[in-house]
């Protein structure tokens, strides 16, 4: 009976595991980081981000294929889905991949009010929300530019700000057009890059 319930975990958790990672380029992210792109997603979240600052090793990220609650103004985002989330092409790019695959990492925007100028980010872990006061993310529109190019995001861990913070600039508008942030980005990052794909 233990050697079964052993091989059937074994088994989910390869199967958990289980996805195909592909290297592309940053320089052309345009053209292959376009996801279907959900008329309801608001045009402040359209686009692609680059996350600058940020310490851990992934780089880009983008709002499309993600499930928008227009009624609650909630934003749910599966870091580990298809073409999501761009990380880097290294060991430690890829144990973030595997961690946030094991762990189905997903993030659930709640917007403060119909503005859509900040938000509380909850983390979710196999499911599981995780309470605030253990790690409590912010996101907040740049006061001058109201178009979403420019957000803000802070952590609070265990009650302490953290210094895990960067920002969030939009590199790909929501017609496939580089932004003038898209130069800066190339500067700051390396080309290659690891993404889950589909196949």
């Amino acid at each position: 009976m233990e050697k079964s319930f052993n091989n059937f975990f074994l088994m989910s958790f390869i199967h958990n595991l289980a996805m195909v990672i592909k290297q592309r380029q940053l320089n052309n992210i345009a053209t292959w980081m376009i996801g279907e792109q959900s008329q309801d997603l608001p045009e402040v979240l359209q686009g692609v981000f680059f996350m600058d600052g940020n310490p851990l090793p992934d780089d880009c990220i983008t709002m499309y294929n993600s499930q928008w609650d227009a009624k609650n103004l909630t934003l749910l985002l599966q870091v580990f889905s298809p073409i999501q989330w761009t990380f880097h092409a290294s060991i430690a790019g890829r144990f973030l991949i595997y961690f946030v695959k094991l762990f189905r990492v997903t993030y659930e925007f709640r917007f403060d009010d119909e503005t859509l100028k900040s938000a509380h980010i909850i983390p979710i872990l196999l499911g599981f929300k995780v309470p605030k006061f253990l790690a409590n993310f912010l996101i907040e529109q740049d006061k001058n530019t109201p178009n979403g190019d420019i957000w803000y995001r802070t952590n609070i861990l265990f009650g302490f700000s953290s210094s895990g913070g960067y920002t969030l600039r939009r590199i790909v508008n929501k017609n496939g057009d580089n932004t003038p942030a898209f130069s800066n980005m190339l500067s700051k990052v390396n080309n290659d890059c690891l993404i889950i794909s589909e196949d």
